[in-house]
């Protein structure tokens, strides 16, 4: 399988685990799923249960239409029909009466049953924001206190359950709600009404289910928690930690009241402000957490405006009274989406970008905030469902494990990696000490070639340079003590001073002339030119010359057929390489030998072989390696004057390579040396093919 295939099938998988995790997340979470059409509701304050069996049937949600008498502040009774579930605020009575959110209202519901012996149970959910529940006139149930106004009304939400026995056929249920405190009034969930035994099984469920999710979110922040506490650093650690903490937190105060039920003198408005800090901060420490996780994506700056932003939002909610702070919960629900979809489009920007475990994130977040989405559409009143914004950090948890577990199995994979590339090296370890010590006997033998030629050269340079400056002294003493009267004599010794002067000056030209070649820093006129043209020219040039010394010139051309060969060079330097390998070859080549210039094209037209031969004595084997060294003579028994500098081979050389090119030695089977040079083709307009 390819990469690209094996990401998609990933990326894919993650998908379908998602929508399969948070399809049963909100089945498990007892989500209100749609019910059948035989399900009965309470049609003008009447719920008729005659044809229901509890045992059978179930569970029964006390729906519909109940009796309802709003009880405004100072204002007179007004008697109809009140939907349950639903909230006051923009309800409209038969009267044409618009409901506020803020008032008292009795809710009446007439059950008719058959006879039940065993005990029957409601289960109340949370009530804004207090209530009184009467069964048959007897009152049963309390939470807070809800009073005419706001003075005599006491706030408290909590979930509860109120167990009665049934052996009429008629049960009259009353429900006192009072709310003068927060943004919303009415019943904002339905109520359940079953037998004692399976209300008690779903209350069980409900709060197991809060519990396991809530100790699972305290446990990850402390755990987290505790990797920054090893390592400050990681700061992203204690984002994530705190993000699971407020998460948590608020999970305590609302749905069943876990930190109610764990301490009765929690009030209902401290409660209400621990709901909102803790909606706010989790928002922003999810935020800062894919801050640093992300931060190429998300800039520093944003994060700045995003602290600023909740710490605003968090005063807010701690120096406002609780209603002022509810009706303006808007703000928290805006800046929570917003902080969302900037993370949305920092993860999507990172996955575009191929960053590690940016897709599983990605997921993670999109869950969440899925969650998020749907939390605020229950407590708007636009959404009928459960709390899920604890289900949907404990996805996002899963998907970071996850993305946590592959990035430990890129880690692992690379150090399997490394390991195996360390036993190799460590097995090759001997064989390369043995070739580096065979290298450093190399260069040491080197080292020795090299210390014999500097010896060389420093006899050949003051020998070349003492005889002709011993000749000029002599010269020179005899001209001045008038030895030589002749004025015939005079001036052939004259000319003889000047052609050993021009031999000296030639020498020092040829050393500075090596030296900048060697340095790279001589200049070069590079132009293209066509090989036959080249070849022509030269052929002219020696030709003649050649043929008065009694030489044979013989010359060859080869360019496979492409007469448009090319080759790019600084013409001058390059006719200063063909003369010395020419005069070299005429000096060792005896009258009436040949000597032959020929350029060829190789058969991947990619490089032109120039070759010059000669029928001479040839080069002694050992002295071929050494032939191109700074006064190397392969004659050391010659004459100084009979010589050059020295320098001319090793002068070619250093030019040849400045074309990217090779020059080379070696003797001829039939006799004689030849001398070839490699240069890579080229194109009329002086791009190189290459060699």
């Amino acid at each position: 399988m390819n990469g690209l295939s094996a990401k998609v099938l990933r990326s894919g998988s993650a998908v379908v685990f998602f929508l399969i995790a948070l399809t049963a997340l909100l089945f498990a979470s007892g989500w209100d799923h749609d019910r059948s059409s035989g399900v009965p509701r309470a049609e003008n304050g009447i719920l008729d249960l005659t044809d229901w069996d509890f045992e059978q049937d179930g569970v029964l949600p006390l729906n519909g239409q109940w009796e309802f008498v709003w009880q405004p502040e100072g204002g007179a009774a007004a008697h109809s029909y009140m939907t349950v579930p639903a909230t006051w605020g923009g309800a409209e009575l038969a009267n044409g009466l618009k409901l506020r959110d803020q008032g008292k209202g009795v809710y009446r519901l007439t059950i008719l049953h058959r006879p039940v012996e065993d005990m029957l149970a409601i289960r109340l959910p949370n009530i804004s924001t207090s209530m009184r529940l009467f069964v048959d006139g007897k009152p049963l149930l309390s939470r807070g206190q809800p009073g005419s106004d706001k003075a005599s009304t006491v706030p408290y939400q909590l979930p509860a359950t109120v167990y009665f026995g049934c052996e009429n056929e008629r049960t009259e249920l009353t429900l006192e709600v009072a709310n003068f405190h927060h943004r919303t009034g009415g019943i904002r969930s339905e109520l359940a009404m079953g037998t004692a035994e399976q209300i008690h099984r779903l209350e069980f469920k409900q709060t197991a289910q809060e519990w396991i999710v809530f100790g699972c979110l305290v446990m990850i922040g402390l755990y987290h928690l505790g990797l920054f506490a090893l390592r400050r650093r990681e700061t992203a650690n204690l984002f994530f930690g705190l993000l699971c903490l407020f998460v948590a937190c608020r999970m305590g105060v609302i749905g069943s009241g876990l930190f109610m039920e764990m301490h009765a003198g929690l009030t209902w408005t401290l409660a209400a402000r621990l709901e909102y800090t803790a909606f706010i901060l989790s928002g922003l420490f999810g935020f800062l957490y894919y801050q640093r996780m992300y931060p190429q994506e998300i800039s520093r700056g944003l994060s700045r405006l995003a602290v600023a932003a909740g710490l605003g939002l968090t005063a807010l909610t701690w120096l406002l009274p609780v209603l002022q702070a509810s009706s303006v919960v808007w703000l928290y629900q805006a800046y929570v989406v917003l902080l969302s979809l900037a993370t949305i489009a920092a993860l999507v920007a990172a996955a575009s970008r191929k960053r590690e475990g940016a897709w599983l994130s990605l997921i993670g977040v999109a869950g969440l905030v899925a969650t998020i989405l749907n939390d605020i559409l229950i407590y708007n009143g636009w959404l009928r469902s459960f709390d899920l914004v604890a289900f949907g950090l404990l996805f996002l948890v899963m998907m970071n494990s996850f993305g946590i577990s592959l990035r430990l199995s890129r880690t692992y994979e690379r150090a399997e990696q490394m390991s195996v590339e360390l036993r190799e090296w460590n097995n090759r370890l001997e064989e390369r000490i043995a070739e580096r010590t065979e290298q450093l006997r190399r260069s040491y033998r080197d080292l020795e070639r090299m210390e014999q030629s500097r010896r060389h050269l420093i006899s050949n340079i003051s020998h070349d340079l003492k005889t002709p400056i011993t000749l000029l002294q002599g010269y020179l003493e005899a001209l001045r003590d008038g030895i030589i009267a002749d004025e015939e004599q005079k001036n052939k010794i004259i000319r003889s001073m000047l052609n050993k002067v021009e031999g000296l000056n030639n020498l020092i030209h040829d050393l500075f002339e090596l030296s900048i070649l060697e340095a790279r820093k001589a200049p070069m006129s590079f132009m293209s030119v066509k090989l036959a043209n080249w070849h022509k020219r030269l052929t002219e040039e020696y030709e003649l010359e050649l043929k008065n010394r009694g030489l044979r010139f013989h010359t060859w051309l080869d360019t496979g057929g492409d007469g448009n060969a090319w080759v790019r060079i600084d013409e001058h330097r390059m006719d200063r390489v063909f003369s010395n390998l020419i005069y070299n070859a005429v000096r060792y080549t005896p009258p009436g030998g040949e000597i032959e210039l020929g350029f060829q094209v190789t058969g991947d037209r990619k490089q032109a072989v120039l070759s010059v031969a000669d029928t001479g004595c040839g080069i002694p084997p050992d002295d071929l390696p050494h032939i191109f060294e700074r006064y190397y003579r392969n004659d050391k028994s010659r004459k100084s004057s009979e010589a050059g500098s020295g320098l001319g081979l090793s002068i070619a050389r250093e030019i040849v390579e400045m074309h990217d090119g090779r020059i080379t030695a070696e003797n001829r089977p039939e006799g004689g040396s030849v001398f070839r040079i490699y240069l890579p083709l080229g194109t009329s307009d002086g791009g190189n093919g290459g060699l």
